[in-house]
């Protein structure tokens, strides 16, 4: 009983954890973020990068992975919306450690964002990345997910890291609500006008 008291801390302190301060701008359907997320290097890899998920961003145009499942599947709304139905995110900064550092979309998965990190993480260590961005919410019609006749319905809204299971788990939004995410602890305030 005492290891397991002793111990709980420790395993608890691994999980990634993710802070959000947003403000929602319902005039135009955006959320301008400001988010931090602390990432534990839970393998046993020294880390020379580190993949972010970015869902949102698969809204953005024609050629993301998710406008393409949708013309698989002969569902052309997202094909052919209006630029005020979509969605996408903006990314004002990015640094670790308060550091700044590179990072782009992978190629062909503009709802993926690889980060190069100016030193190696190593295993069991941590890091803190900042990201300041604006969130266009996309039209509710594609997935049901972002702006109705009532409100927001929002899932996936917010940048998340990437899984390291010997190797990167990188997924592309696909539509079908599985995104695999490791245990973190949340902690979201969001501003909304009163009204």
């Amino acid at each position: 009983l005492l290891i397991c008291i002793l111990t709980t801390p420790f395993v608890f302190s691994q999980e990634n954890a993710i802070n959000i301060k947003a403000i929602l701008d319902a005039e135009k359907d955006v959320i301008k973020i400001q988010q931090e997320i602390i990432f534990h290097n839970t393998s046993d890899s020294i880390l020379t990068n580190i993949y972010l998920h970015n869902w949102a961003n698969s809204y953005r145009d024609r050629k993301t992975p998710l406008s393409k499942r949708f013309i698989e599947d002969f569902k052309k709304d997202l094909y052919f919306a209006k630029e005020k139905d979509l969605g996408s995110t903006t990314i004002k900064s990015l640094s670790v450690d308060f550091e700044n550092v590179n990072f782009k979309e992978v190629k062909n998965q503009a709802d993926i964002i690889e980060i190069l990190l100016n030193k190696p993480l190593l295993p069991e260590a941590k890091t803190t990345i900042s990201i300041t961005y604006l969130l266009k919410i996309p039209s509710a019609r594609f997935t049901k997910y972002g702006k109705t006749k009532k409100g927001y319905h929002l899932r996936n809204w917010y940048i998340t890291p990437a899984v390291y299971d010997k190797g990167w788990q990188l997924m592309s939004n696909l539509n079908l609500d599985d995104l695999y995410e490791k245990g973190t602890d949340f902690k979201v305030e969001i501003d909304i006008p009163k009204e």
